[in-house]
């Protein structure tokens, strides 16, 4: 009996304020930087991490800023219920 293996997941995350993302690769959790190192990852290392969004959620948010004209854009036009 065959049993079907879930698709792989990857989140986007800070570690030690590095923007990188993180995924399993044969049963290891790493985490790979933006500037292209790559860490295994360890349970002493959740205080210095924060899960950012799974990558095809925020790959969607990033599209979506990107055609309003970018997160800065839409930041600093916010009008904060003034009219």
């Amino acid at each position: 009996m065959m049993v079907a293996q879930s698709a792989p997941k990857a989140y986007r995350a800070t570690l030690y304020d590095a923007p990188g993302t993180l995924g399993k690769v044969d049963g290891v959790i790493y985490f790979f930087s933006d500037a292209g190192d790559i860490t295994e990852y360890e349970p002493e290392m959740a205080s210095f991490t924060c899960v950012l969004g799974e990558i095809g959620l925020s790959e969607c948010q990033a599209l979506a800023d990107k055609r309003h004209g970018g997160f800065a854009k839409i930041a600093c036009g916010r009008t904060l219920g003034r009219n």
